[in-house]
């Protein structure tokens, strides 16, 4: 049964829950961003009091993500159920960590359990599930993130849950005189302080990367704009209209290296792109990574290659084979030609949607029910083999730039790794249209902005039906199409002159890899001294029980004896 304490005080992890969710992207209201605050002050308010059950804390996790994670149940109600179930779990180990943390360390206790416990929801393998994370609630004001660029996405969050957890403190001191207030407002001031530290120390880390040179480089965006299943139904009428004819009519635009004679009143003809993008899995096609190597492999010969096209390079979306194992790509096509003239390809796989988690652990009955249902739901087995790290990419004047496809936007190890290789852009190939134009899209806007951030590089989003954009390296949004208004409004083109990054790291990368594991094994040290003071506790109260009965406790030893 639930206890008076655990009915009393429902209504705070709802309020938490509910203000997390208004504030993860897209914010609920105009100004909710800012409720990741309230948020994060109600968890911390339930880790602190330990007369508050656990399952206060489960709650206010489960409807964070219930919120944020919605539109994953078009795909298959089961995986949404289970992104919510574990996800709350994270709160609960939090809130048993920082419970074992003397009272006056647990504002900044605090934040290392919300760093911790972000990471780990992210990292760990096989079910990593990286949205939602309360950086990302700032997106829009990339300025407020410069901590990101110094410490990654833990870093901020910590800071985020330090300020939050020192406000909740001041608040407390003010109204009950607990903790003393001078002590709260110094731990308050300190959290800020530190907070604009990191904020400014991430400033001048971009400040640090030089320019580059050329300057910039011409990109255009194809976003053909429909449902992956209708996509697929509808090929190849689908790459006609909605990839071939607006590619030609975008390279005809400028009319490629023919001559054009201006008559009065024309606009000046606008600049040929070197580097033109379609999404994650334009092509439905298998190509052999051998073929690849061999430089052998081409493609759309006879579709594209006759138009009247000068340099211009095609980066799109297919399936490459190695060793009968299938991986998502993205390969630069030399349009002139056809020519297959390089690839990348996709590191990190969407559970579930890409390959099944955990089937191992699973009995085989379960497995079988599992199968069925994403056969059922996907069409077919998610079954695919993450990809390797290959060499760079580059437009056709030379400018260098990583690809990332899709999910492997989400996370920091890709794009940091083709940064320090010497890319001076970064190109997203997504297909994001099983969420039907829900908070997903503006989810991985916002990561694409902490990619941008951690780099000091910029980033191009090329996506199936949005949200395409284009972000500098500042975080900043400098193009974009908005997102639509229904499910198939035909396809739309992005252009734009993006100002490149210098190809190198910001200062003090090393750092952003060590945060979140730090952080995690610093809640791992928590976790486990919670438990063994529990467990002697509990053999504590056992032990006389034991020895002398139900009600006949074990007398004291005579003195002397």
């Amino acid at each position: 049964m639930i206890g008076e304490a655990g009915r009393r005080g429902v209504a705070l992890p709802m309020l938490g829950g509910g203000a997390l969710a208004a504030a993860t992207p897209p914010a609920a209201l105009p100004g909710a961003e800012w409720l990741v605050f309230v948020g994060l002050g109600a968890w911390f308010a339930i880790a602190r009091d330990d007369r508050r059950p656990r399952w206060h804390a489960y709650l206010l996790g489960c409807l964070h993500m219930a919120w944020f994670s919605w539109s994953i149940h078009h795909v298959l109600w089961p995986a949404y159920l289970a992104i919510v179930g574990l996800g709350g779990v994270y709160f609960v180990l939090g809130t048993m960590a920082l419970r074992a943390a003397p009272a006056r360390r647990r504002a900044i206790g605090f934040g290392v359990v919300v760093a911790a416990a972000f990471w780990l929801r992210a990292s760990v393998p096989a079910i990593h599930y990286p949205h939602g994370q309360p950086c990302h609630c700032l997106w829009p004001w990339p300025w407020l993130l410069g901590s990101v660029t110094v410490g990654g996405e833990p870093l901020a969050n910590a800071l985020l849950g330090w300020c939050a957890a020192a406000l909740v403190e001041l608040g407390t001191a003010w109204r009950v005189g607990q903790p003393a207030w001078t002590a709260a407002a110094r731990r308050f001031a300190l959290a800020v302080a530190v907070a604009a530290g990191a904020t400014a120390g991430g400033g001048l880390a971009w400040a640090a990367v030089p320019a580059a040179t050329p300057a910039r480089a011409r990109v255009a965006v194809v976003e053909p704009g429909l449902h992956s299943f209708a996509f697929l139904r509808g090929l190849p009428r689908t790459f006609e209209e909605r990839l071939r004819q607006p590619t030609q009519g975008l390279l005809m635009d400028g009319l490629g290296d023919l001559p054009r004679v201006p008559r009065p009143g024309d606009p000046p003809a606008t600049p040929d792109p070197t580097l033109v993008l379609w999404p994650e899995g334009s092509l439905p096609v298998t190509i052999p990574v051998e073929e690849i190597e061999a430089g052998t492999a081409r493609l759309l010969a006879g579709k594209l290659t006759s138009l009247p096209y000068g340099p211009q390079r095609l980066l799109l979306g297919v399936t490459v084979r190695r060793d009968d194992r299938d991986t998502p790509a993205a390969v630069l096509l030399d349009l002139g030609s056809g020519r297959v003239l390089g690839h990348q390809e996709k590191r990190c796989l969407v559970p579930g949607g890409e390959f099944l988690p955990l089937l191992h652990v699973l009995p085989q009955s379960v497995v079988a029910w599992v199968r069925a249902a994403f056969e059922r739901a996907l069409g077919a087995m998610p079954d695919l083999e993450p990809g390797r790290a290959l060499p760079l990419l580059a437009t056709s004047d030379g400018i260098p730039f990583g690809s990332l496809l899709c999910y492997d936007n989400a996370f920091p190890g890709p794009a940091a790794e083709q940064v320090a290789a010497g890319a001076r852009l970064l190109c997203v190939l997504s297909n994001e249209s099983w969420y039907r134009g829900g908070g997903e899209l503006t989810q991985l806007v916002a990561m694409s902005v902490v990619r941008a951030l951690e780099t000091a590089t910029p980033l191009v989003r090329c996506t199936t039906d949005g949200w395409s954009v284009v972000v500098t390296a500042d975080g900043r949004l400098a193009d974009q199409l908005p997102l639509r208004r229904g499910v198939d409004d035909g396809p739309r083109i992005l252009r734009s002159e993006v100002a490149l990054g210098g190809g190198r790291l910001p200062p003090m990368a090393w750092l952003r890899r060590a945060t979140g594991p730090l952080a995690a094994g610093l809640l791992a040290v928590a976790f486990l001294h919670a438990a063994w003071t529990w467990a002697r506790l509990r053999i504590a109260r056992t032990a006389p029980r034991a020895a002398g009965g139900p009600g006949h406790p074990v007398p004291p030893p005579a003195s002397g004896s």
